[in-house]
């Protein structure tokens, strides 16, 4: 089932009366409502993505600066998508014990997957974000060169967490071209791994 199906079953009844019938043929009926009842509809994602902004949005679409064509969306928000990632969802049944990540390391076929709960990934990503705050201002630019890891994942979160810019650099550059983005980039610092 899509989540769009879920959020239907569950709202419909509700928003739509007795034109609801399933979320298929409702469908129309119900992207009509979202169009005509903004407000109410965004207020539902939201809640249903879990979504915490950091400051409230004024209103969902400020549509009264005729120059900005389809308007400003969540004027005023502020948002960190990281601490989104790495909340509980409850609509989603997600939990501090859920599965956040699972993963086997490159090599080790015949070893057991690895797995790491949402709290323990919310444990490490605050872990590395806390340890970039004390040594950088939010904005800094902070590079990733590594394998797609499990520790990249905490990296890229933790940077993000922290209020600074991800400078993303694939790991098979060469040294001079790795040298090369972040004097573009200017970022302040970088995250490697040698491969295992």
């Amino acid at each position: 089932q899509t989540n769009l199906g879920r959020v239907m079953e569950e709202n419909g009844p509700k928003l739509l009366g007795a034109s609801y019938k399933d979320p298929i043929s409702s469908f129309g009926l119900f992207h009509e409502f979202s169009v005509q009842n903004q407000e109410v509809y965004w207020k539902l994602v939201l809640k249903e993505l879990s979504i915490k902004f950091v400051r409230e949005p004024k209103t969902i679409l400020d549509a009264s600066d005729k120059s900005m064509k389809g308007g400003s969306w969540f004027p005023g928000a502020v948002l960190n998508i990281a601490e989104c990632c790495l909340l509980p969802w409850p609509s989603q049944n997600r939990t501090d014990d859920s599965m956040a990540i699972v993963w086997r390391d490159e090599g080790f076929g015949d070893y057991p997957v690895n797995r790491m709960s949402l709290k323990e990934l919310r444990t490490q990503v605050m872990t590395v974000a806390n340890a970039l705050d004390t040594m950088f201002r939010k904005g800094d630019r902070i590079a990733i060169d590594m394998p797609m890891t499990c520790n990249a994942v905490i990296v890229y979160l933790a940077i993000i967490l922290g209020g600074f810019v991800v400078v993303g650099i694939a790991d098979s550059f060469a040294p001079q071209e790795i040298g090369n983005r972040m004097r573009v980039a200017k970022a302040k610092a970088i995250f490697t791994q040698v491969r295992l």
